[in-house]
């Protein structure tokens, strides 16, 4: 899950740096000037009615306070509730129903269930029983990290797989020796590649799996959110008919770039791939049985729910029902350890990125007043230029610019100012509104080039073993592959 629990990126100091002081001011500077020159109440020849001069307002001003951090994302998040019912734009009522959208369940869900599976060890164990099958190779043990990071993501936070598999990554280098006829150089070099290799393993195979599923990393949901609104809905299976095969592709590109730029030849792996305190098993708990049994009917319903009799079938239970009847299935069972605890505490509900969910809620307000009020109509036009390239070109267009885009600012706020534009702008360019939002998404989910693209970048950037020019380097060439990638399955697939 790119930005659920690891809340560095939406939950950050806020207001400290230079852009942000910026920010601040030039949010509602550039809100003010759009209204002024659009707004007809004063002569404005832009052709927007009154109530999509305020909208604009408003996407100039949350663009800018989310891209700067001038303040915290969340609260950026809740201007529609006050700004657009004081304009008169949308009721009360209409806005605040976004902040309770069922995309929010769906995620709150999610997270819970991630939660129990890191609490109880089944992460862990699958991670554990992937590296021993890794062998000896530092290359096969780089693959093992970069695809069991991927694999959990896909349902536990980004942040938390990185740093549950930061102390493994760190054993890897402590257990390697130089290979046989290997010089004293090259042994050295290969230990210090394998370090950062092993490193950037974990935080790119946690980005790239986070796209894998709905509930992976937030960007998903609020994409998936955006469609429904726009006529094309994307279940639980949609997607990961999608983002499977873009995890799987990003994941064959990216292990080859890896082994390419940081080899690894002049060492091997001298004993087991993981460090002593991760070398014992957890236990199989009661606990720990009832999260994995909850967590498999769960993927089953959601996968499969569309296909059920209609005797079986609930009349209107969407994933974000599934996910909340799964939390409140673990909060209700009981641990079975001897005290009266249950398989989900309630007070882990303290720990659901409750932020996040807001950041939802205001980009979800957001687009519901562009397409209300005609703005998204208004700013497709501004497109039409695009119809006249070729298709595929512009879509690797649009997936380019929020790969970069995605390096200096939040995915989640990113996603949720772009998507609604593009939504709009999709007739203009004569592409499939389903690719463009997706390569849209995966984009702004790619960000493998700087310590703050991403939480797990940061994270392991912040051990002190990853040189800053190192990252860039790799991470460069990481974008550039993905951007093909993102450009190829989403035109094929979506």
């Amino acid at each position: 899950m790119g930005e659920s629990i690891e809340t560095a990126s939406t939950e950050s100091e806020a207001g400290s740096g230079r852009a942000a002081r910026i920010g601040r001011f030039a949010g509602p500077a550039a809100a003010a000037a759009l209204v002024a020159a659009t707004h007809p109440a004063w002569g404005a020849a832009g052709g927007l009615n009154a109530d999509a001069a305020w909208t604009l307002g408003l996407l100039a001003w949350m663009a800018i306070w989310w891209m700067t951090h001038a303040a915290e994302l969340a609260v950026t998040s809740l201007l529609p509730v006050v700004l657009l019912p004081a304009v008169g734009v949308m009721p009360f009522r209409d806005v605040a129903g976004n902040y309770a959208d069922q995309v929010i369940f769906l995620f709150a869900g999610g997270t819970t269930l991630a939660w129990a599976l890191d609490r109880h060890g089944i992460s862990e164990r699958f991670v554990g029983t992937l590296l021993r099958t890794a062998g000896r190779s530092p290359s096969t043990v780089v693959a093992a990290l970069f695809v069991a990071a991927a694999c959990v993501s896909a349902f536990v936070s980004n942040m938390a797989v990185t740093a549950m598999m930061l102390p493994l990554a760190v054993g890897v280098a402590a257990k390697a020796v130089p290979a046989p006829g290997a010089s004293v150089d090259a042994a050295a070099r290969g230990r210090r590649n394998l370090t950062v290799a092993a490193l950037l393993a974990i935080a790119y195979g946690s980005s790239v799996g986070g796209g894998a599923t709905l509930v992976g990393s937030p960007p998903n949901p609020i994409a998936a959110e955006n469609l429904a609104k726009a006529g094309q809905p994307i279940d639980f299976l949609g997607w990961m008919k999608v983002g499977v095969p873009m995890a799987v592709a990003m994941t064959m590109a990216a292990i080859p770039i890896l082994w390419w730029m940081l080899p690894c030849g002049g060492v091997v792996l001298g004993g087991a791939a993981r460090t002593d305190g991760a070398s014992a098993r957890p236990a199989w708990t009661p606990a720990a049985i009832l999260t994995l049994a909850v967590f498999a009917l769960t993927v089953a319903a959601w996968t499969t729910g569309n296909h059920w009799p209609d005797w079986m079938r609930p009349r209107d239970l969407p994933d974000g029902g599934i996910a909340i009847a799964a939390a409140l299935v673990l909060m209700l069972l009981p641990a079975l350890d001897g005290t009266n605890a249950r398989v989900v505490p309630w007070r882990a509900a303290r720990e659901l990125p409750w932020g996040v969910f807001i950041l939802f809620g205001g980009g979800l307000a957001l687009a519901d007043a562009m397409q209300e009020t005609g703005l998204s109509v208004a700013i497709g036009r501004h497109f039409e230029g695009l119809g006249s390239v070729a298709p595929v070109v512009a879509l690797g267009v649009v997936a380019a610019s929020l790969v970069f885009a995605s390096e200096v600012g939040s995915n989640t706020a990113l996603t949720a100012t772009a998507v609604p534009i593009l939504v709009a702008a999709a007739p203009a360019t004569g592409l499939p509104l389903k690719q463009l939002v997706l390569a849209a998404t995966f984009g702004a989910s790619y960000a493998f080039m700087l310590p703050v693209g991403t939480p797990p970048n940061a994270l392991v950037y912040a051990t002190g073993r990853v040189p800053h020019g190192t990252m860039m380097r790799v991470g460069f060439v990481l974008n550039l592959a993905a951007i093909v990638v993102v450009t190829a399955v989403a035109w094929l697939l979506a």
